[in-house]
């Protein structure tokens, strides 16, 4: 019998790991790993993309040290979430075959029996390649998320040309039945996660939405909502996906200028929310970080 399998009640599982991405918030990413931890996975394996020169992850391993379950990986440089993503499940699949990873933010905890019923999904459907539950943040309980394609308008109910995607936020994959790496690493951060669901959408049983499960998200801790950074890779991710999502010439070009319209107006709307100029700005600075140069990918 394969040590990468457990037996439970006379059912054989595939072991459960823990992954998360830690940047510069020791504290954060302690707290959840303690909540994989009682979730009852396997082992935790943190991926660490401070470039601090380590004193980060070097804080978790400390704290860790004498969890055995719990494994440190440092990056010396910021691979962003789809680089640092992928690295944490090829890591994972090479020392646990056949294992399912539950990929979560470290700003974000799964309510009492939520990867059971993440894993009991994944059971039950035996071509589903990962689950995901219902995401609760600011109070607001939500499911599946849909990413209009010609517009990029971002709803909660299924628009005429909308395909649904589930949030990076939480993720149970199964890697036996995943195609590794995941996520495309052109994306730096925001958008990967339209981009897969694109990918999944000719395979309607790929994506296995969970309402019975709740994973509870306090939403863009390390990167802040507002921010330059949010404002500028959010618009980033916008004008990216026009390329992955366009069949034709004359489908990019309708779609650049309809994100035009839309992407003006939700930096109108937001600079007047947070009353700063930042989402305007972010405007022509995200253009940059998707046609011109993106620093952060070197």
């Amino acid at each position: 019998m394969s040590n990468n399998f457990q037996k439970d009640a006379s059912v054989l599982r595939p072991l459960q790991i823990g992954l998360l991405l830690n940047f510069r918030d020791a504290p954060r990413s302690i707290k959840c790993v303690y909540s994989l931890l009682e979730q009852g996975v396997d082992s935790v394996l943190v991926i660490d993309n401070s470039a601090d020169e380590g004193q980060s992850g070097a804080l978790i391993t400390q704290h860790f040290s004498a969890e055995a379950r719990v494994v440190v990986t440092i990056s010396e440089r910021n691979l962003g979430f789809s680089a640092g993503a992928n690295r944490g499940l090829q890591i994972c699949a090479q020392r646990y075959p056949g294992c399912r990873v539950l990929l979560i933010n470290n700003d974000a905890f799964l309510l009492t029996d939520g990867l059971t019923r993440l894993s009991e999904a994944l059971d039950q459907s035996p071509l589903s390649k990962f689950a995901y539950p219902d995401m609760e943040q600011d109070g607001l309980v939500a499911g599946p998320a849909y990413y209009q394609r010609l517009t990029g308008l971002l709803t909660r109910r299924p628009l005429p040309g909308a395909f649904v995607y589930a949030s990076g936020c939480c993720l149970l994959i199964d890697t036996r039945k995943a195609d590794l790496p995941l996520f495309d690493e052109r994306f730096f951060m925001y958008g990967e996660d339209c981009e897969l669901g694109w990918r999944l959408a000719s395979l309607p049983q790929a994506m296995a939405y969970v309402p019975q499960a709740r994973v509870v998200h306090e939403g863009s801790a390390s990167s802040g909502v507002g921010s330059v950074f949010y404002e500028e890779r959010m618009v980033a991710a916008h004008w990216m996906l026009v390329s992955k999502l366009s069949s034709n010439v004359f489908e990019r070009w309708l779609m650049y200028g309809l994100r035009t319209l839309t992407l003006l107006s939700r930096g109108l709307l937001r600079a007047f929310r947070y009353r700063s100029l930042v989402p305007l700005r972010a405007i022509w600075r995200g253009w940059k970080i998707a046609f011109i140069h993106d620093t952060m990918l070197g």
